[in-house]
This record gives C-alpha cells, structure tokens and sequence, in this order.
C-alpha cells in the first residue's frame, strides 16, 4: 500500500494540466476553468433531510474542470484521478438516460439541470468537459463532488454574479438535485455547499433547518493533523447507498406529512412520526416502515444534530477533550456498515480520534492525530493501507486567467 502526499503540483498547476489536456482533446484552448476542493466530514452526515446539521471541512486537495462549446447536440466527458482509470463518455444534449457511462449520466444530468433552471443557456448546442483531479477516488474526500462544483462555476462563467453567496446557493441546490436525480453515487448535499460556498478557514457549519452556513475553528489549531485511511484508493465506494437513500425518502415523507421544512421544526418528533406509521399499517400501507424502524431513523437524525452542533461548540470553546471524545462517538444508526476495525486500528496507533469518513458512503476513515506523532502514525499505517494526509483547502473558484 501506499502513502499518498499532496500532490507536487501547487493548484495553478492542476488548472494548467487540465488546460492542457482539454486542448489535447479537443484541439482548441477551454472557454472556461474551475477548480473546487476536496471535502471530509468531521460529525452530522446523512441528516440534511432532517433538517440536523453537518460539520464539513475543505481539503487541499481539488479538481480542475475546462469546457467548451460543441455543435451538434453532444456531451463529452473525459475525467481522470489518480490510481483510477480514465474515464470517457458520452450523452445526447437534454437526454441524461443516454449516457454510455454512469459519470456520463451524472454530468449530463447536471448539464440538463443548469439549462433547465436558466444557468447555462438554452441555446447550448453541446459541450466538451474535461476533469482532472488529484482527489483519490474511495479516500471519502469528495472527489465526485469536487468534479460537479468545479463544472458548475465553469458553466456558469458568464455570469456576473458568480461569486456570491446566493448564486452560489442556487449552484449548490441545482448540483444536489441533479446527482440525486442522476447519479447512483449520491450522497451528501453538504459536499456541494461546502465545495462552493465555504471559506476553507475552518470547518463550515451546515444547518438545514434554516439553510445557514457558519464557521467553526479548524481542528488543526489543537496541534492536530489529519489523514483518511483506506484499504485501497482509486474506486468510488457506493456503499449503502440504497438504504440511506430509504432512509432520506421516508424523513423527506414525513416532513411533507406534517408541513414542515424541517422534522427539527415539529415537537415530539419521534413519537408523532411513529403515530403516523402506525396509522399508515392501520390502513393498510404496506409501503411504510415498521413502528421501531420508523423510530430508529428520527432518532439518529436527532442524536446525530445534537452531536454534530456540540462538536461545533467544541471546536468554537476549544474544548478539545469533549471535541475528539464526540468524534469518538459511534454512529446510531443500526444497519450501517462501517470500517469499526480500521477505526479502531487507527486509535490503537496513536489516532488521538477516528470516525468512518463517510458512514454508509465509504470504507475509508478519517484519522486526527498529534502532531508529534503524525509522521510515524502514517508511515505504519500506509505499510498496510492508503494514506493521505487532509490539509486545508479553500472554496471552489474561476481559473480563466492563462497561467503566466
């Protein structure tokens, strides 16, 4: 296995090879280039819908995208990432489902959502897309995301507002709804708000109840670095995606039910939201979850907020004994697979905290480690799996500027 270092290519460098490889493809320079960052989850995955809260971070890592315009009613993509192989594909203009390859559908699904909601003009006649990203794919940092957000500002480089905070909202939520729409490998919204929207001068705080983003402290201020520990990079990792995909429709269901935004915004959640299954068994729904089901996935969604916002208030006390104890915390969720002994592993060799990256989404663990100790810790761990270290990261950004 391997030690996987931060890439020797600073940013710029990245753009100029994806500038490059555009024009190798397609014989002409890009319109546009973009890039966005790696994202890692630090507490509150798989609560978005609840309306919970997610503590994300952004990555040094980040992906490049060029486009440019085609003529005859074509979408095609080429994406490459390291230790997987090159991918190429292909999708008729507005028809997602006619995609040759599952990344075809998914950024061609985002392509027919951004002409759909009036970000890309209708009058688009095809494009050519080319992804490059030094985001290990199945190291749970988002490199999928990353690739969505970087292609999301490259479209909509003409607008003048592109840097601010609302327009980039509206990306984000286009950018959701197409992967989740389009995509088998869903997963988190979260990733594309971050990606977009956040500063990368700390952990963004993401609070669907009201839609708010804020920023706590970077971890890294208590002496800390961070790694994401796998047994092998280079895959997408769909993971349980099905079942949290059930998960999200029934809390998505119950919300509709009861009229709220938000499942946080209704008292006595849990016991009105079993009440309601029961009156659906009662009349003979045979779609609805059991009772304890039911049960179950509202209180993860609350137990999962409230940690995710006292890991917030960790971070913002400096409280760090509380901080690594509630990332220690397991999941509550039953049913979800997770890594247990590879976070383990990592505790025993000096991890002073360790958590899935993802859970449900991905093998890899996130690993926060003293300083002091971080070298070692990785050099063992990278005997054995892939490693590599999360630096921060800042926000997705417009790269048209030709490097001097």
């Amino acid at each position: 296995m391997s030690l996987w270092p931060a890439p020797d290519a600073q940013p710029s460098d990245l753009v100029e090879r994806a500038r490059k490889e555009h024009e190798r493809r397609v014989g002409a320079q890009p319109a546009h280039v973009a890039s966005a960052p790696a994202t890692w989850i630090l507490a509150g995955e798989n609560v978005d819908h609840f309306g919970g809260a997610t503590l994300i971070g952004l990555g040094g890592l980040r992906a490049a995208v060029a486009v440019s315009p085609r003529d005859d009613h074509k979408l095609r993509f080429a994406a490459s990432a390291p230790g997987s192989e090159p991918v190429l594909a292909t999708a008729p203009l507005g028809d997602p489902d006619g995609a040759d390859h599952p990344l075809g559908k998914r950024w061609a699904g985002l392509v027919h959502q951004l002409i759909q909601r009036q970000v890309l003009s209708r009058d688009t006649a095809g494009l050519d897309v080319t992804v490059v990203s030094d985001i290990p794919l199945g190291a749970g940092l988002g490199a999928l995301w990353a690739a969505d957000s970087a292609m999301c500002l490259a479209l909509a480089a003409g607008h003048g507002d592109i840097n601010d905070a609302p327009f980039r909202a509206r990306l984000a939520d286009i950018a959701a709804h197409a992967v989740e729409t389009y995509s088998s490998l869903n997963g988190l919204r979260s990733r594309h708000t971050a990606a977009l929207r956040a500063t990368g001068n700390g952990i963004a705080v993401i609070d669907y109840a009201d839609g708010s983003l804020t920023e706590a402290p970077h971890p890294t201020r208590e002496g800390v670095r961070i790694f994401s520990v796998a047994e092998a990079f280079g895959e997408a990792d769909a993971g349980q995606v099905e079942g949290i995909a059930t998960h999200r429709a029934f809390i998505s269901a119950a919300c509709a039910n009861f009229g709220v935004h938000s499942l946080r915004k209704l008292p006595d959640a849990i016991e009105r939201v079993v009440e309601w299954v029961q009156a659906r068994h009662t009349v003979g729904d045979t779609t609805a979850p059991a009772p304890e089901t039911a049960r179950a996935w509202v209180h993860f969604c609350e137990a999962e907020t409230l940690r995710s916002m006292a890991v917030a208030r960790a971070l913002r006390s400096r409280h760090t004994n509380d901080l690594f104890a509630l990332v220690n915390s397991p999941t509550e969720l039953r049913g979800l697979n997770i890594p247990a002994e590879l976070v383990a592993l990592c505790r025993e060799r000096g991890a002073l905290a360790a958590r899935p990256a993802a859970t449900g989404t991905s093998r890899a663990v996130l690993a926060i480690v003293p300083r002091r100790d971080a070298d070692e810790f990785a050099r063992r761990m990278a005997e054995q799996f892939d490693v590599v270290e999360i630096t921060p990261g800042a926000t997705a950004r417009l790269e048209d500027a030709p490097a001097s």
